[in-house]
């Protein structure tokens, strides 16, 4: 007891002479301001015992006050910084929209939506009655802030074929510039992209009309097909390849539906009018053949047939269900045009009619001689 007694003394000590030490200090301070600054500091009183004094504590607050100012300036750029990344975006997006219209509108017909585009002007994405569409006229902002529009320019190529500033210009390929305006025109994003012609190159090849008796103006039954359920055969019309090689990929036949829903038709290229059949047709809806005149029906091969040259062949009009027999539903007629004279209005092969009838597949038919079916067969150029 009497040792915690004398430490509590000794602290009670220690204390009174900290703070008679302080009021010295203080008084000093005030006899150096007087003296020196000509300044009174008797109204100020300082005491660090306890606690922070004035000057830390305007400090602090000048710190904080700083730190807050900074962290709203902060804010407000990271805001300012969101808003412009945003309507880059926005933009960029806007821009890429136009070339796909672009695109989508050569998807349709580059002949009849791009050739008839001029170079320089500005062309305006719209949609118009659910289809996009370039237009001249300015439809207004999207979005009520952006402005939007292409520009055509022609592209010419060097002597390797590739894009260069002189050469030839390639009417199949056309340069695109993108634009989207925006905050009163200060703000443009541009994006600059190629558009060609590919589906020219991509439909395939051409064909061409090699052999053909188009001067058939006559309309009648003369063919007797399809013949009702009697089974009175089929009509066939041969013809003689050229001297060069042939690839045979359609061949139109000169028609006319005499009734309101005749049988199915389809076309066959045989060796002979009852020989080998060495190409079949897709078959064609008969309720599609124009009813009030002849007119020129194609039948396509799924794949052509390789003729020899200078040969004849024999194009077999038939019907499903097949006009060769009796009772098998077929119904018609269907007319093919022809003409009548003498000689032989084409001298490159004949005409006939009845083949196959009765069920007989070795029955070569009626031969129609001084007449001509109309036709037209297509190669592979």
């Amino acid at each position: 007891m009497l040792r915690l007694r004398r430490m509590g003394e000794r602290c009670q000590n220690h204390n009174t002479n900290a703070k008679i030490k302080m009021q010295n200090d203080n008084a000093k301070l005030k006899i150096i301001a007087k003296r020196y600054l000509n300044f009174d500091f008797c109204t100020l009183h300082f005491e660090f015992l306890n606690g922070f004094g004035v000057i830390e504590i305007i400090i602090v607050v000048a710190i904080v006050a700083g730190s807050f100012l900074a962290f709203l300036q902060t804010e407000s750029l990271a805001i300012r910084l969101l808003r412009n990344e945003k309507e880059n975006l926005e933009a960029a997006f806007l821009a890429q929209e136009s070339l796909e219209v672009a695109r989508a509108v050569r998807d349709e017909s580059w002949t009849n939506n791009i050739v008839p585009l001029a170079n320089g002007p500005f062309y305006y994405p719209m949609i118009e009655s659910g289809k996009w569409k370039l237009v001249s006229t300015d439809p207004g902002p999207v979005n009520g802030k952006y402005t939007r529009y292409v520009i055509f320019e022609e592209v010419r190529r060097d002597a390797q074929d590739r894009i260069s500033a002189t050469g030839t210009i390639d009417p199949g390929t056309r340069k695109i510039t993108s634009r989207v305006l925006w905050n009163q025109g200060t703000k443009i994003k541009e994006v600059v992209a190629y558009i060609t012609n590919f589906q020219e190159s991509l439909s395939g090849p051409k064909e061409a009309k090699i052999v053909s008796f188009e001067d058939a103006p006559t309309d009648s039954n003369l063919n007797l097909f399809h013949s009702n359920n009697l089974g009175d055969g089929d009509p066939v019309q041969s013809f003689t390849t050229p001297a060069s090689s042939t690839q045979v990929t359609r061949v139109d036949l000169f028609l006319k539906r005499a009734t309101t829903t005749p049988a199915d038709i389809f076309l066959e290229i045989r060796k002979s009018p009852t020989g080998v059949v060495l190409k079949i047709s897709g078959i064609i809806s008969s309720a599609t053949i124009l009813g009030s005149t002849l007119n020129w029906v194609a039948f396509r091969f799924p794949a052509y047939v390789e003729l020899a040259t200078s040969t004849v062949y024999h194009l077999r009009l038939r019907s499903a269900p097949s006009s060769t027999d009796a009772l098998s539903g077929s119904v018609g007629p269907i007319h093919w045009g022809h003409k009548q004279s003498s000689p032989s209005p084409y001298l490159g092969g004949e005409a006939r009619r009845y083949v196959g009838r009765l069920s007989n597949p070795n029955d070569t038919g009626e031969l129609l001689d001084q007449y001509d079916f109309g036709f037209k067969v297509y190669a592979l150029q």
